[in-house]
């Protein structure tokens, strides 16, 4: 089935985000497979591109299989001259777009999930455990939650600090406050979880060569001293960077079927 395309800000009302490209494609289920629940899809690419052929559509059609109402976002990144808050923005968007379609789309405004890959898992982080509303200060008036009932962060950036940080997701998110310390430990993810973040499944791969696996280590033991709902899975095979590509051969590659039994256990369904 082909996806649906929107440019997420043409009718936002935002005079100066009306001309921005940002798009959400949109695969809906089928209505037999249909489970009511939707994921916004953020792929990765060191917050300066976007990891499209593993990372995005691919994904969004291994989701739509299993029932969700997969959207995979197209968020602005560093090459385009974007910087924070830009990515975050267009996710609430997307986020607040996704749960005012609930009707038509048929989903539920209650399973609204999220699912990043490496930086994009930084960016889906930032939604679930940093909260705020980034879309008010445009003008907006959010009439829906703009944090996602779930999130799912797959190889994740978590640190926005030395020594376990990824150099080029931080420089390409906070470009003039990359070298600043207070503006490394806001958007470090592990020291701003709270108890109340929605449930998060966390998984990584031990020789995971890009994004070093204490990343998911730290956001783990945060995750552990706030009491929070979460799962952490640590592989060891891997690597970095494959998505939904099989590889009968790495540990990791199991991950999708430990979505599926994560998610059967949240009980939305």
């Amino acid at each position: 089935m082909q996806a649906q395309s929107l440019k997420i800000w043409s009718n936002s009302g935002v005079a100066s985000h009306k001309k921005l490209v940002t798009t959400l494609s949109v695969y809906h289920p089928t209505k037999e497979l249909n489970n009511h629940s939707a994921v916004v899809v953020c792929p990765g690419g060191s917050y300066y591109y976007h990891a499209i052929e593993r990372e995005s559509d691919a994904v969004a059609q291994w989701l739509q299989n299993l029932g969700f109402t997969a959207c995979v976002l197209r968020y602005r990144v560093g090459i385009s001259g974007a910087r924070h808050p830009d990515m975050i923005e267009d996710l609430q968007r997307s986020i607040q777009l996704v749960r005012d379609s609930a009707v038509l789309w048929n989903i539920a405004t209650n399973q609204v999930g999220v699912m990043g890959f490496s930086a994009g898992g930084h960016l889906v982080g930032m939604s679930a455990i940093l909260g705020g509303d980034y879309l008010s200060p445009l003008g907006m008036v959010p009439q829906v939650s703009l944090q996602p009932n779930f999130c799912v962060m797959v190889y994740p950036v978590v640190t926005m600090q030395e020594p376990f940080v990824h150099q080029k997701s931080r420089y390409n998110l906070l470009r003039k406050g990359a070298k600043n310390i207070d503006i490394q430990r806001y958007f470090s993810l592990e020291q701003q979880v709270k108890s109340d973040v929605p449930p998060i499944l966390l998984l990584q791969a031990k020789d995971d060569k890009t994004v070093m696996y204490q990343n998911s280590v730290l956001l783990n033991q945060a995750l552990d001293k706030a009491n929070a709902a979460h799962k952490f899975i640590l592989y060891k095979t891997g690597g970095h960077g494959f998505g939904v590509e099989f590889n009968p051969n790495a540990e990791m590659y199991q991950w999708m079927a430990d979505f599926e039994q994560w998610y059967k256990r949240l009980k939305f369904n």
